[in-house]
C-alpha cells in the first residue's frame, strides 16, 4: 500500500481517511462503528457511527440516512485551536448520491437545524456554507453557494474546500478552482462559537438531514488554505492506492527491449 501522498497537512487540526474500513466490510458494529480522527491533535475527534452508513472500499464511507458524530467533549477542540487564529478551512472529498437532495448536511459542527458554528452542506447543485461569526444570525445565515446557473455539485467524485478568514470572508473551492461568488457576509469574528456544539458527517446532530453520498476523506485546519495548498491536496488525490511491484532487468539484460 502506498504512503498518504504529497499533502499540504499543516495546521491540520483534524482528519478522517476512514482506513478502518479496509477490515470492516458493512458491518458497524464493535471497532467498526468509530471512525478514528487521525490528525495527532488531542483530543482525538473521533466519529460514532449510527444509523445507515457503510464502509466502503478503497476508504470511505457510504451514509444512506446515518450519522457519523463526535461526542462534544472531543468537538470543543475545534472551537478552542480555531478561535485562537481566527480562520479555518474544512476539506472533504465526496461522490453525492444525486443532485436533488435539499438542505443537507455533509460536514457540520452543530447542535441542530437552527444552531451552528459552521456547515457544509447541499442544495441540490449547490455546495452551501453556514459560517458563525459577530455578522451572522446563530445558524450561520446568510449562507454561501455556489451559483446556481453553474451546477457544480455533481454526483461524482469531487475534492470540495471551504475556507473562512476575516479579510476575505468565505470561499468554496471545488476540484482546486474557486466556485464561490463574494460572500454576503465578509468579515466578523468567530468569539460566539459555542463550545458545547458536536462535530458530524452526513446528517444533522438530530438525525433530521440525512445527506445521501460517499465520504472518502475530511480534514479541518484552523488557517484558510490558499489556492496552491488546495490544488496541491487535489491532486494528491484520495483513498487506498498501491504501488505495482516488478523487474524488467533479465528482459533489459538479453537485449529483449528496444526502443521506440
Amino acid at each position: 500500500v502506498a504512503s498518504g501522498g504529497n499533502r499540504y497537512e499543516t495546521s491540520m487540526i483534524a482528519l478522517y481517511e476512514f482506513k478502518t474500513g479496509q477490515t470492516c466490510g458493512a458491518s458497524i458494529t464493535g471497532a467498526c462503528a468509530t471512525a478514528f480522527d487521525t490528525s495527532g491533535v488531542e483530543p482525538a475527534m473521533d466519529l460514532n457511527l449510527s444509523g445507515p452508513v457503510q464502509w466502503v472500499g478503497g476508504w470511505g464511507l457510504n451514509f444512506a440516512g446515518g450519522k457519523a458524530q463526535a461526542s462534544t467533549a472531543a468537538s470543543k477542540k475545534l472551537r478552542t485551536l480555531i478561535n485562537a487564529t481566527g480562520e479555518y478551512s474544512i476539506e472533504a472529498w465526496v461522490a453525492p448520491g444525486n443532485v436533488v437532495q435539499e438542505d443537507m448536511r455533509i460536514v457540520s459542527y452543530s447542535a441542530g437545524t437552527m444552531q451552528r458554528n459552521f456547515n457544509l452542506g447541499q442544495t441540490m447543485y449547490n455546495y452551501d456554507f453556514f459560517n458563525r461569526t459577530s455578522n451572522s444570525d446563530a445558524n450561520g445565515n446568510p449562507q454561501l453557494s455556489t451559483p446556481n446557473a453553474a451546477e457544480v455539485l455533481q454526483a461524482t467524485l469531487q475534492h470540495v474546500v471551504a475556507t473562512y478568514d476575516p479579510v476575505n470572508g468565505r470561499r468554496i473551492y471545488v476540484n482546486g478552482e474557486l466556485k464561490s461568488q463574494q460572500d454576503p457576509s465578509p468579515g466578523g469574528t468567530l468569539g460566539d462559537w459555542d463550545d458545547t456544539f458536536a462535530f458530524v458527517l452526513g446528517n444533522e446532530v438530530s438525525g433530521d438531514r440525512d445527506w445521501m453520498g460517499v465520504i472518502r476523506l475530511v480534514a479541518v485546519y484552523n488557517r484558510a488554505l490558499t489556492v496552491d495548498q488546495i490544488k496541491q491536496n487535489y491532486e494528491a488525490g484520495v483513498g487506498e492506492k498501491f504501488f505495482l511491484m516488478f523487474d524488467v532487468s533479465s528482459l533489459a539484460a538479453s537485449g529483449s527491449m528496444t526502443s521506440a
